[in-house]
């Protein structure tokens, strides 16, 4: 798990020489899992805690679930939906990208968008985690959403955190795609878009 950290923490400072290094590893698969399905039970343990609390999504719904327990299905289905949307979309991106046909493997691209993905979504998950306290420590949701929807630092921060956290996720995607898939640029920034649009559509639309 300690290769694993250092990965992670690569991913964040130096990416492109992580993943270079990342496509040399001999388990390359078990790390990018591992590291997946940490920030899905970290994303669900919070998803519990704000379920506890008796919050509500502050954001439409698109299932067909009420909003007073919308938290607690959350908790259930946040981790097999985001593996299994890092599994099909690095699937997708595999295929398209022909790596297999220069050296590479699904392996290693699964490896690359593990990390790739994961960090951006660690930068969600603290402000999630942020008001779930706030809400613990007994701030009602009222007095939370009346916060971040007048003009306010606060506000700033809030959307600031998710518009960094979404550029990074597309930038790390088209490194990955480039990378894992062993392609010129211009082909990595179109496989990278196609990635996150397949990721981040699930999550946008699904994660409360």
């Amino acid at each position: 798990m300690s290769s694993s950290f250092r990965y992670f923490f690569g991913t964040i400072f130096v990416p492109g020489r992580t993943f270079r290094r990342l496509m040399d590893d001999g388990r390359p698969f078990g790390r990018g899992f591992r590291t997946m399905a940490l920030v899905g039970i970290l994303s669900s343990l919070t998803a519990a805690v704000l379920a506890v609390t008796g919050a509500v999504p502050m954001a439409p719904i698109f299932l067909p679930l009420r909003t007073e327990n919308y938290h607690f299905w959350q908790m259930l289905f946040t981790l097999p939906m985001l593996l299994t949307v890092w599994l099909v979309t690095s699937m997708i991106v595999h295929i398209l990208g022909g790596g297999r046909k220069r050296g590479g493997s699904l392996k290693k691209t699964l490896a690359l968008f593990g990390f790739a993905q994961a960090a951006p979504l660690l930068l969600v998950w603290v402000v999630q985690t942020a008001i779930a306290v706030f809400y613990s420590l007994g701030m009602g949701q009222q007095e939370m959403v009346d916060i971040l929807s007048a003009p306010s630092t606060a506000q700033t921060v809030f959307l600031a955190v998710f518009g960094a956290a979404l550029a990074w996720s597309f930038v790390l995607a088209c490194l990955a795609a480039a990378v894992s898939q062993k392609v010129k640029w211009a082909y990595g920034l179109l496989l990278g878009v196609l990635a996150e649009a397949l990721f981040v559509g699930p999550v946008v639309f699904l994660l409360r």
